[in-house]
């Protein structure tokens, strides 16, 4: 090769290599799960992701499947692995000491059936898992919806629905072959109820992020952090709250951070993920916006393997989903992913359709009814198709008679409000709703 040609070869590369480096920040697609679940399990272990259980939308699940992770971070096929001893969703799972729990969880028509109990399952050499077995001991109080953290010592349960919203805390020993000891209450509650929320666990504390206030029907923006161990040193106390009152949220950390993605605000589904960086005392920085999802989610999973995070399932107002999108970080602790120029180019393409699809309100109704409260202005509207249907959207002025347009929502059934003491039989909470005339 002469050196003219070696001199382009090097000039070549060289562009290659400056193309490869630009920052794009949005997530890539992966390999979809066999079928759509939400309120799912999920961990990761020696370059495997094992999802566990969920709902499908229609029924609760005892199916586990598995993927393993590519060098490049990209996911193989998803395959099926060992099922549960019956069907769970809206779990949470934690590893430890070569084994996967799954605690509590809801299953039976709406999850109206509240379990107790834990399954074990051993974490076999090439990564996937051996059969699940029934632990012996069960849980003080049922929990659906509870999030999970592993100490060296003891696996710990916070909040839920048992009923009632909780705010207790439980505890379980790991004992030397790897089961559970006896479950325990913690002496000290958290400051609030925490029902479809996210918990994290980072250095030796515990954060618990968001959920759901049950008597407006929104999300909540507080967060709260203890540390664990010593139960003598417990001490909830409140910190940074989010910019966005979230339910139905998945978290995650990575390095000093602590995430918040996706979720409901009680109107609608969200794309949007927040970040606060962990302080030396332990308290958290004001959150920040970052990278947002590629679609909205809420009760998905979410997961950190080495530097990669990954998106899995989930619901929104459309569908369930079986859709998986990941991403790496970078020095400024955002989400996206080191590529071309092309990359970049289609990032903004997509950007552009984004914000002109948000623009639009497809549906269109005339007023009937106005009932106002501290949360919603609630609407009796006819649609164009001659239906009466109820709204819930945000605070706005408006009269009987006046002409609306209104976004997607997502559908609520047997709704109570408590600051309206009324049932609505269904009523649809939307995002944006507006005057016409």
């Amino acid at each position: 090769m002469n050196k003219l040609a070696i001199f382009a070869l090097l000039c070549t590369l060289s562009a290659c290599s400056t193309q490869s480096k630009l920052w794009v920040p949005d997530w890539k697609e992966t390999a979809s799960l066999t079928i759509p679940r939400a309120g799912a399990a999920i961990v990761a272990v020696d370059d495997t992701l094992l999802l566990i259980g969920g709902v499908d939308g229609k029924d609760f699940l005892n199916t586990t499947e598995y993927a393993k992770i590519h060098k490049d971070g990209s996911l193989s096929p998803w395959q099926a692995g060992p099922s549960l001893k019956e069907p769970r969703g809206f779990i949470d799972a934690v590893i430890h000491n070569g084994s996967v729990y799954v605690v509590g969880g809801g299953n039976g028509p709406n999850g109206h059936n509240l379990l107790r109990t834990a399954e074990r399952a051993r974490i076999l050499p090439d990564g996937t898992l051996g059969p699940w077995e029934t632990e012996k001991n069960q849980m003080v109080v049922p929990r659906r919806c509870s999030k999970l953290i592993a100490t060296d010592t003891a696996l710990y349960s916070f909040g839920g629905f048992g009923g009632v919203l909780l705010d207790t805390v439980e505890r379980a020993d790991f004992m030397p072959d790897g089961s559970l000891g006896e479950w325990q209450l913690e002496p000290k509650t958290m400051l609030m109820p925490r029902y479809v929320n996210g918990v994290k666990k980072w250095g030796s504390a515990a954060y618990v992020i968001g959920g759901h206030d049950q008597d407006k029907g929104v999300g909540i923006t507080d967060v709260e952090w203890s540390p664990l161990g010593d139960q003598e040193k417990r001490n909830w106390k409140m910190t940074s709250p989010l910019n966005i009152g979230r339910y139905g949220l998945s978290t995650v950390s990575h390095g000093d951070y602590l995430y918040a993605l996706g979720g409901l605000t009680g109107l609608e589904f969200l794309d949007s993920v927040e970040k606060s960086k962990v302080n030396t005392d332990g308290q958290l920085s004001a959150w920040e916006m970052t990278t947002p999802l590629t679609v909205p989610r809420g009760m998905f999973s979410v997961v950190e393997y080495k530097d990669w995070i990954y998106v899995i399932g989930g619901s929104n107002r459309d569908n369930y989903l079986s859709s998986v999108e990941y991403a790496t970080v970078n020095t400024t602790a955002d989400f996206g992913y080191w590529g071309l120029e092309s990359d970049v180019q289609a990032y903004k393409a997509k950007l552009t359709a984004r914000k002109e699809n948000q623009t639009q309100l497809p549906n269109h109704g005339t007023v009937r009814t106005v009932l106002q409260t501290a949360a919603y202005t609630y609407l009796e509207v006819v649609n164009d198709k001659q239906e009466v249907i109820w709204l819930a959207g945000t605070q706005l002025d408006i009269k009987p008679g006046n002409q609306v347009r209104y976004s997607k929502g997502v559908i609520m059934s047997g709704f109570y409000s408590k600051e309206l003491n009324r049932t609505f039989k269904e009523i649809l909470f939307v995002g944006q709703v507006k005057k016409t005339e």
